[in-house]
């Protein structure tokens, strides 16, 4: 049971240190998403995040999705390539984003070492490469 516990709390923290990036909300992301004039942010996002088309994680203290930045370029607009990564990521009840996020900013032994978010900004194709590696469904694919 200790180790359950302890195991709850390192999730915890880990999803606390990635919050406290401050990655944005509903309002700041719609424009990059390009909501209809006078779309609730809340609705079209979801129904963005739905098509998974962008990948939000949810905020209890914010009472609301946040969308984590490796997403955008510099401009704050939505990266391609980012539909093409979330229909490869399982997304079995992540309805909170969490395990993809995690999966996201955790290091990856195909991506030496780095998290895959942090390549993504450069090499979105090698992080591709890596999720289909480990989500194809091919147990001996990674042998």
């Amino acid at each position: 049971m200790a180790t359950f516990a302890a195991a709850r709390r390192e999730a915890i923290n880990f999803r606390d240190a990635l919050l406290r990036n401050r990655w944005p909300d509903d309002s700041r992301v719609a424009g990059s998403v390009e909501a209809p004039p006078l779309a609730d942010a809340r609705a079209f996002l979801a129904d963005v995040r739905a098509a998974r088309l962008l990948l939000g994680v949810w905020s209890e203290a914010q009472r609301g999705f946040v969308y984590p930045d490796f997403q955008f370029d510099l401009s704050g607009k939505l990266r391609p390539e980012v539909s093409k990564l979330l229909m490869v990521l399982p997304d079995d009840d992540d309805r909170g984003g969490w395990r993809r996020a995690f999966w996201l900013y955790s290091p990856h032994a195909l991506l030496d070492g780095l998290p895959p978010a942090e390549v993504f900004v450069s090499d979105p194709g090698r992080v591709l490469k890596a999720a289909a590696r480990e989500f194809s469904g091919d147990c001996d694919s990674s042998w």
